[in-house]
């Protein structure tokens, strides 16, 4: 995923953030929260995270980009999202225009 898509959603107005990998983003880029509205997850899983963020974070959908585990990477964001209710977009597929 490039940061530029990222930003370009922000520009439209929606919600971003980040679930993975947010510590390498903070500690690299002191302005990420000028593009993030939030980080984590932190001490709890990530389903639990996104049920959270759907919980107090009212939208038409919500959408996870991320990795499908063994396939596109490390971690399952896939399972994450649909254990979540979220719609999920392997981020390959976000980086050609799928949005």
């Amino acid at each position: 995923m490039r940061l530029v898509d990222v930003v370009g959603l922000r520009q439209e107005g929606h919600i971003v953030g980040l679930c993975g990998n947010w510590a390498v983003v903070t500690r690299s880029w002191p302005e990420w929260f000028q593009i993030f509205s939030f980080i984590g997850p932190m001490l709890m899983s990530k389903p639990d995270f996104l049920k959270q963020l759907s919980t107090y974070v009212p939208a038409e959908e919500h959408v996870m980009v991320g990795n499908i585990l063994g396939i596109s990477g490390q971690s399952d964001d896939q399972g994450a999202a649909i254990a979540a209710g979220w719609r999920f977009i392997r981020e390959s597929d976000f980086a050609n225009g799928m949005r």
